[in-house]
């Protein structure tokens, strides 16, 4: 049986392609140009977002680990009694330490931390964690004096800017010079040497200076 035959724009889909033909003023050749343009500077900020992801979590790993212990807590500070969280956040936990634990094998922590999703990490900074965690202890997960809410809010922006990459979703749209200032400030609160670290590793300043001019 013999194929018909597909343009790159039937592969992609009309309706995937829709916003960037929208951004071009219908034009089939600019509107691929800035396809793949954002799928280019997608890639730098997903690389730049994990960098990000991996530092947050094992920061607040260590010291929920650390305050967990010295309260005498002899497992890990995810099954602790005294580190109170909610339903939801316990059945999150749940979840992924089965994921970790697929194969019958001893339960190893640093399998079941990769398991907890960016939205984890997030929530556990919501205010109904202020007294709860962040005060006795995530605070101490930052560097110098951090606004919980500030913080909160920013983690927020970058999560759903991760989940529209993941998704393959546009972002040319937004406002990416602030979006990586933001990715830059939330690195540093973290650890100072985070966000060197990516300043001197993203693509992502020299992908948004090739940005597709649009014009009619």
């Amino acid at each position: 049986m013999s194929r018909l035959p597909w343009s790159i724009e039937d592969l992609l889909s009309r309706s995937r392609l829709r916003p960037y033909l929208d951004a071009t003023f219908g034009d089939p050749a600019a509107a691929l140009e800035l396809y793949g343009w954002n799928s280019q500077v997608s890639a730098a900020f997903y690389e730049s977002l994990h960098y990000v992801e991996i530092g947050l979590r094992n920061a607040m790993d260590q010291q929920l680990g650390r305050w967990s212990a010295e309260r005498g807590a002899t497992k890990a500070w995810y099954v602790d009694p005294v580190v109170r969280l909610t339903p939801p956040t316990r059945r999150k936990i749940n979840s992924a330490r089965a994921n970790a634990n697929r194969d019958g094998r001893p339960e190893i922590h640093g399998k079941v931390i990769a398991e907890l999703m960016l939205g984890f990490w997030w929530s556990l900074l919501a205010n109904e964690y202020n007294r709860r965690l962040w005060q006795p202890c995530l605070q101490r997960a930052f560097d110098g004096s951090v606004r919980r809410t500030r913080l909160h809010s920013d983690l927020n922006d970058l999560r759903l800017l991760r989940n529209r990459i993941a998704h393959h979703e546009p972002i040319h749209n937004r406002n990416l010079d602030a979006a990586y200032a933001e990715l830059l400030e939330t690195a540093g609160r973290i650890s100072p040497l985070l966000r060197v670290h990516i300043e001197k590793t993203s693509r992502v300043p020299a992908t948004l200076a090739v940005r597709p001019e649009l014009s009619r």
